[in-house]
């Protein structure tokens, strides 16, 4: 085997010409993925998960008790969206308990993708529970019940008050992690609904309009259904191995390509663990070279694919030829 002792290693990245070629700017750093979360923010989410466990469980005892009171659908159907909301919540509790595991011989991730599975169980009940809710409506609609609009209204407004509480606690986690994203629909949506059964429970109390209960507990459903969705296709996404939302495979493979040092890429694959963790596999054909020699492509390629594209764990295969099958996606099977 010939030695490759007499090949000077290629010179530095560092140097004008690769800072203006790959700058990093504003729109690139915009699609990166939340960094990860810090302990102290992980005790921030996990102590905002505890109050709004706390309230949603006030929550849904007043209304499901009141609801009976007063024979309101609507305040029954909030009710019960609430519970749902305390079942994902502590879903949501534990989850954010489990990704902390450390990696093992039998998980070599380690439990990243735990949230996936939480936030898809999660809008999966939403979705069940906006049908049920909707069913509902649609067997009271044709016989509207008598309701007593006054203490509609006023538990409707204690239940939008908490609602609201529970809601503003979450938001700041909903950007950092699809498992407190999907908690803080849950919860933004029972904000919302409340606020619907107060706007209801007025124009019952002044009009007498009992027919504005089962119409607006369809529309709750409609709309439980509807926010879940989107959760629903991103987490099925990414449990699929899809490329990341953000990400164009043919830029990244064309950004590496185009990369110094490098001749070639293919058998490129792109995938999320999870809304944080994105990865990425590649064969990279460079000059043939020592391995130390070639350290320096790898590092700043996998520097500049995180600055870039977010994705933060690459796997490269470094080559001195171009395989057989030299395409940018292969088929595996």
């Amino acid at each position: 085997m010939t030695k490759h002792v007499d090949h000077k290693p290629p010179e530095p990245l560092r140097n004008s010409v690769f800072t203006e070629a790959y700058s990093k700017s504003d729109t690139e750093r915009s699609k990166r993925p939340p960094s990860s979360s810090t302990s102290g923010e992980r005790r921030g989410m996990q102590k905002s998960l505890g109050i709004s466990i706390a309230l949603n469980a006030v929550i849904f005892i007043v209304e499901l008790i009141g609801g009976l009171l007063t024979n309101s659908l609507a305040l029954i159907s909030d009710s019960l969206h609430n519970l749902s909301d305390v079942l994902a919540l502590i879903l949501s509790y534990v989850a954010s308990k489990i990704v902390l595991w450390k990696s093992n011989s039998e998980k070599s991730y380690g439990y990243v993708r735990i949230e996936i599975f939480v936030a898809f169980i999660n809008a999966m009940a939403l979705v069940l529970l906006g049908i049920y809710v909707i069913y509902e409506g649609l067997l009271r609609f044709t016989d509207p019940e008598p309701v007593a609009g006054g203490w509609m209204l006023i538990i409707a407004i204690v239940g939008f008050a908490a609602n609201s509480a529970a809601t503003l606690l979450l938001k700041t986690h909903a950007h950092h992690d699809l498992n407190m994203k999907s908690a803080y629909l849950h919860l933004l949506t029972d904000a919302l609904e409340s606020l619907a059964v107060v706007v209801v429970a007025l124009l019952i109390a002044w009009k007498d309009w009992r027919v504005l209960d089962p119409l607006i507990s369809i529309a709750i459903g409609l709309f439980i259904i509807k926010s879940a969705w989107g959760i629903i296709s991103e987490t099925v996404h990414i449990l699929t191995e899809g490329t990341p939302k953000g990400i164009n495979l043919d830029e990244v493979a064309a950004f590496i390509q185009s990369f110094p040092g490098v001749n070639n890429v293919h058998h490129l694959h792109i995938w999320g663990l999870s809304s944080r963790v994105r990865a990425l596999s590649a064969h990279v054909v460079v000059q043939d070279q020592l391995i130390s020699a070639s350290s320096s492509i790898r590092s700043e390629l996998e520097r500049e694919l995180e600055n870039r594209f977010g994705i933060n764990h690459p796997t490269l295969q470094f080559e001195g030829s171009v395989c057989d099958s030299q395409g940018i996606i292969v088929d595996i099977h």
